[in-house]
């Protein structure tokens, strides 16, 4: 009974943070100007219990390991998704490239660890490998 709560209790944060995440991209306009980083400062805090800054200036050593210790496996790939999309908005180089590096380092790690990769996530790496590379 415990295992199949816990299980459910991810089933619903996955669900939540999936809804946070179309909320955000759906509220995201191209050209729209000044870009407002608090949702997802909020996203941060209240689906990973850490500071955007935080995500920003940590190692992959000190991601990995709060990942590892923090996280359960499906709500890595979750994170990666959130540093993708603030990396998307953000529009300091230094920051976007960190949180690109980071994005790309996390979906790698989940695919490793789970055992498995998907396709939206080969797209997701190729668009932060060209995106890095035109930094």
């Amino acid at each position: 009974m415990g295992i199949r709560y816990e299980k459910d209790t991810i089933l619903n944060w996955v669900n939540e943070m999936a809804k946070f995440l179309r909320l955000l991209v759906d509220k995201h306009e191209a050209f729209e100007e000044p870009v407002d980083l608090a949702p997802i400062e909020n996203g941060y805090r209240e689906f990973f219990r850490k500071e955007r800054s935080w995500m920003i200036t940590a190692s992959e050593e000190e991601l990995k390991s709060y990942v590892d210790d923090a996280l359960h496996l499906e709500q890595i790939r979750p994170l990666a998704l959130l540093l993708l999309r603030d990396a998307l908005l953000v529009r300091d180089a230094a920051e976007k490239r960190q949180l690109l590096q980071h994005a790309k380092f996390l979906f790698g790690y989940v695919s490793a660890k789970s055992g498995s990769f998907s396709f939206e996530d080969y797209g997701n790496l190729a668009t932060i490998d060209s995106l890095l590379a035109s930094n």
